[in-house]
């Protein structure tokens, strides 16, 4: 089935993850998973954003937000993971950081890596063998874009698939193992080397020489994240450079 949505997102979503300090099970009682959503959900009153999907696990939590300023996203965040850490050292009695980092953010460039990292975190519980599929598990936002509910109403939907009324099959077939697992992985390794070899053969230079010339990586990085769908660590490592150095190229490519 085709995709609903534009291509291209202009990076004004965010899968935005945190995680408890040393991994601790910080969400691990049912309370403590909607102390979070509750926080998520009255602090985002606050800030020009809209949350998009969410999964809170036991000792760490997947949030997509669709936020125009960045500036928005961190603040948002910070003060949500300040409430709760509160939350968390009264009841457990004990002081000290809750989360391992302030929280970690990923940009998302395009209509079909947003589809797969909702597939992915609503996929997460059943990854982790707490529940047989995902509608079966309550804090997720998988059963509110069937129901309508939590932060998910029309305009999300029509934000996400292009049309407000849901598509239920389509929906369905987007969090199917065979689906999310083929689109998340398919053939990357193949198509980096296809490109990276085109790379080399239009500079007329290897690979180790194309990584010193700045100039040249404005242009092909932001090519390589048109043309495939794959997170910045992931291309990050593919290229053996840092993922600082790779934000920074793509942020200079766009001008």
């Amino acid at each position: 089935m085709p995709r609903r949505a534009r291509k291209d997102l202009s990076a004004s979503f965010f899968h935005v993850i945190v995680q408890g300090l040393n991994k601790e099970f910080i969400f691990i009682e049912d309370e403590y998973k909607r102390k979070y959503l509750k926080l998520l959900e009255s602090e985002k009153e606050n800030y020009e954003l809209k949350i998009i999907a969410y999964t809170i696990m036991n000792n760490h939590a997947h949030i997509i937000i669709y936020s125009k300023k960045n500036d928005e996203l961190s603040k948002f965040m910070k003060r949500v993971n300040e409430l709760y850490a509160r939350f968390y050292n009264y009841k457990k009695n004990r002081v000290g950081y809750v989360f391992r980092d302030r929280f970690l953010s990923e940009p998302i460039n395009n209509q079909n890596y947003l589809l797969n990292c909702i597939s992915y975190i609503h996929n997460n519980p059943v990854k982790a063998g707490l529940v047989n599929s995902c509608e079966n598990y309550k804090f997720s936002s998988y059963n509110d874009y069937i129901n309508k509910s939590g932060f998910i109403n029309g305009e999300i939907i029509k934000l996400v698939f292009g049309n407000e009324k849901l598509d239920y099959n389509y929906y369905k077939d987007i969090h199917s193992k065979k689906y999310y697992l083929l689109e998340y992985e398919q053939n990357v390794d193949e198509n980096i080397k296809e490109i990276i070899n085109e790379f080399q053969q239009r500079y007329v230079m290897d690979w180790k020489q194309i990584l010193k010339e700045i100039k040249i990586l404005e242009k092909i990085i932001p090519e390589i994240k048109e043309r495939i769908t794959i997170s910045d660590n992931r291309l990050a490592k593919y290229m053996k450079i840092s993922r600082y150095r790779l934000r920074q190229i793509l942020i200079k490519g766009k001008k």
